[in-house]
């Protein structure tokens, strides 16, 4: 009985991804359902994925990072710029990515832990912050790398990436005291205090984690683009919609199925609603319209889905205690 409700647990967790290509193969007169779509869709979805499992730490805690694009931008730039400055290619841009990412996320920490100031006012302060450094130590703020030095943002490697950075964040999550810990603190921090926690300390190696998944998807973004140039104004939020999307489709899969899993669904979900939409013609405006209302849907969903059902168990109960009450 419990194989059989698993294997129906699973089935009723594909059937969002399965629906979103389904529609969209329809709509585009399968278009949408070809390989080259399929793989565009999961390529694509290689910097999400791994900023959705970045996101998915602070998210349990009931933190949120908006400077987590900023950081893969700056990753990026300064990664391309010291590798290019010491001629180290490929294995200098990886080390020096992961090196400032996970400097700039270990700062953000100590300024967390000192300051007491809220997650999300910080973060979007180190977010202004950040999106400035690329404009004021490199003249023309982009980083670059050659044409030939960009494979590891197309495939295999680039899903070999994602799967190595998976098999760390399932680790995690699944088989370490950090993980069980960071699930403690957003089910109820002071319950967590109080059975001996050391949440400060916890929060803070969530930064430094944040900080070596932020490094490689910088190294990713960069391979896939060859230059990246840096932005201003807070659009770098726009690259962590799509990862904090997929943790919130992964928060009601994860009713269903491990919620490791329920982040790489999620976030696929979400790149391919994306990809879809492209497909169909719609302008950005109404992509984000469309985007939103999905959310709101499956998120409505998740938290009324067993309202019906303890309606009718009240009226059950009432009907009950009434016939009790009349036999009195």
């Amino acid at each position: 009985m419990k194989e059989k409700a698993k294997i129906i647990n699973w089935c009723k967790a594909f059937v969002l991804p399965l629906a979103v290509w389904a529609i969209f193969s329809i709509i585009t007169a399968g278009r949408f359902a070809t390989l080259t779509s399929i793989l565009s869709v999961l390529r694509t979805a290689v910097v999400p994925l791994i900023l959705a499992m970045t996101l998915s730490f602070g998210m349990t805690m009931n933190m949120w990072n908006f400077s987590a694009g900023a950081v893969v931008y700056a990753c990026a730039i300064f990664g391309a710029m010291f590798a290019g400055k010491l001629n180290m290619g490929i294995p200098g841009l990886c080390v020096f990515s992961i090196l400032i990412g996970i400097i700039l996320c270990t700062l953000m920490g100590i300024l967390y832990r000192q300051f007491r100031v809220p997650c999300l006012v910080l973060s979007l302060g180190m977010a202004m912050v950040v999106e400035a450094l690329p404009g004021i130590f490199i003249k023309d703020g982009t980083g670059k790398i050659s044409l030939l030095d960009g494979y590891l943002g197309s495939a295999p490697w680039c899903y070999i990436i994602v799967i190595l950075m998976f098999a760390i964040f399932a680790y995690i999550n699944s088989c370490t005291t950090l993980g069980a810990n960071m699930r403690a603190i957003g089910a109820n921090i002071k319950i967590a205090d109080s059975a001996g926690i050391d949440i400060d300390k916890t929060k803070f190696i969530s930064f430094v984690l944040s900080g070596l998944f932020l490094g490689v998807a910088g190294i990713v973004h960069m391979s896939a683009n060859v230059s990246v140039t840096g932005v201003t104004g807070f659009a770098s939020a726009s690259m962590i919609f799509d990862g904090i999307m997929g943790v919130f489709v992964a928060q009601v899969l994860a009713r269903y199925i491990n919620y490791n899993v329920a982040i790489i669904i999620g976030t696929i979900t979400i790149r391919m609603l994306s990809a879809g939409l492209v497909a169909c013609g719609f302008s950005s405006e109404i992509r984000g319209i469309l985007t939103g209302v999905f959310l709101f849907v499956v998120v409505s969903y998740s938290t009324n889905a067993g309202l019906l059902e303890r309606i009718r168990s009240r009226k059950r109960i009432a009907e009950q205690a009434n016939e009790e009450y009349s036999k009195i």
